[in-house]
């Protein structure tokens, strides 16, 4: 990503985001602006390079770049297709039965789910780079060294729920691929003969995995595949979490304003209607960045939400057939490759608490203020902002299901639900 980027360049960024976004806001370029956007962009641009779509959401980028995405977008959906086609011919065929076809039934659907999310990513590019050219026009005029201190500082929680989101789903994913097939238990029927350990069944449609070149080619195919299906989710998971904390930045930002408003009135610093203006721009160009974040997620999460509900239920039957053939490998890659999706879950519900929260806050803050020293009529003014805060932005699931925990908690019961129907039917 190219970092060079001047003040002329930083005003132009401000002027093609939305008319009326940035009147009435200082515009003071921030001196550590580029250092800034490149920091809070630092996972999201290290993911969506291996899947080849940082280009469509970031345009600052070289040719070389530019290349290297198409390359890599392409060996991504080819590797996700083939895994798709070999493991469904398997699953849907007469070569397996029904105990293979139980256990494939999850990574089948886990790719199917990837590729849906991976698909409303590219979708989604104009929209996701609408939202970072108003995250860095946000880094580049902000003007006190308090308020940049209040960006950093909710842009390290965003980052630490990236890091939590990849570790926990690398550790499950590669788990699955690498340490179970070697290390669980082989099926009796299989004691007898010479048997190539695959973490997904199907690939000997294609592949003779007796020769053993022919098996490392195949079995690292599965690892790419794997890194791509989990850079997909970590991916999704890092850019929400990096708007949030940014709209929770900027409503913090502002929720400074409120609580400063009153001091500012009585030392005569600056007229009271021209902070007041001030704070209500900066309120609702925190509002409409974050409504746009609703709207450029709110497809993804509902595969999200879907996605990880069914898979779940499988991870956890599939737990409970490995405990009854006391398998210890099998059952500790199974239990954490479940934690890992429920935290995956549990992050998309918690920064959807924690954007709704900030945004309810602010009037919580405006009400507690000396709001009663002030001139009767311009005190009424406050009374906009209460009233905004009365009804804040809940990230949804395609607009019909808010994430939140008490929704985290349905979606638990009903994977549980489902795994008890699945084990009742079969």
């Amino acid at each position: 990503m190219q970092s060079s980027l001047s003040s002329a360049e930083c005003i132009q960024l401000l002027a093609r985001l939305p008319r009326g976004s940035v009147e009435k806001i200082a515009m003071w370029p921030n001196v550590h602006y580029k250092k800034d956007v490149i920091d809070i962009l630092m996972w999201n641009r290290w993911l969506l390079r291996v899947l080849g779509v940082w280009p469509l959401v970031y345009p600052d980028t070289t040719r070389i770049e530019k290349i290297l995405a198409i390359f890599s977008f392409a060996l991504c959906w080819t590797v996700l297709s083939l895994f798709l086609i070999l493991t469904s011919m398997y699953t849907f065929s007469d070569r397996s039965i029904m105990s293979e076809k139980m256990k494939m039934l999850g990574p089948l659907g886990y790719v199917f789910f990837s590729m849906l999310k991976y698909f409303f990513l590219v979708v989604r590019h104009k929209s996701i780079r609408q939202c970072i050219k108003i995250l860095s026009a946000d880094w580049c005029m902000v003007k006190e060294e308090c308020h940049r201190k209040i960006m950093v500082r909710d842009a390290e929680k965003g980052h630490l729920l990236s890091k939590f989101c990849i570790v926990f789903m690398y550790c499950g994913g590669l788990s699955y691929n690498t340490v179970m097939p070697f290390l669980s238990q082989a099926p009796e029927h299989e004691q007898n003969v010479t048997v190539r350990p695959m973490a997904y069944l199907g690939f000997d449609i294609l592949f003779n995995l007796q020769l053993m070149p022919v098996y490392v080619f195949a079995f690292l195919l599965q690892c790419f595949t794997g890194v791509v299906m989990f850079n997909i989710t970590t991916s999704v998971c890092c850019l929400a979490a990096m708007f949030v904390a940014h709209a929770c930045g900027q409503i913090n930002i502002v929720i400074s304003r409120v609580k400063n408003l009153v001091k500012s009135e009585q030392n005569n610093n600056v007229k009271f209607e021209q902070g007041i203006a001030i704070i209500m721009q900066h309120h609702v160009r925190a509002l409409r960045f974050s409504a746009n974040i609703e709207d450029t997620l709110r497809e993804i999460c509902l595969v999200e939400l879907v996605g990880t509900t069914l898979i779940m239920c499988l991870v956890e039957y599939s737990l409970m057939m490995e405990w009854n053939n006391s398998d210890s490998i099998a059952i500790f890659t199974y239990f954490f490759l479940f934690i890992s999706f429920v935290f995956n879950i549990f992050i998309f519900c918690y920064i959807s608490e924690l954007l709704t929260e900030q945004c309810s806050k602010v009037g919580h803050t405006t009400y507690k203020i000396e709001w009663y020293k002030l001139p009767g009529k311009t005190a009424l003014d406050l009374m906009l902002m209460i009233t905004m805060s009365r009804y804040p932005i809940q990230i949804t699931a395609g607009k019909l299901i808010s994430l939140s925990f008490a929704n985290f908690g349905n979606v638990l019961k009903t994977s549980l639900a489902y795994m008890n129907l699945l084990r009742t039917a079969i």
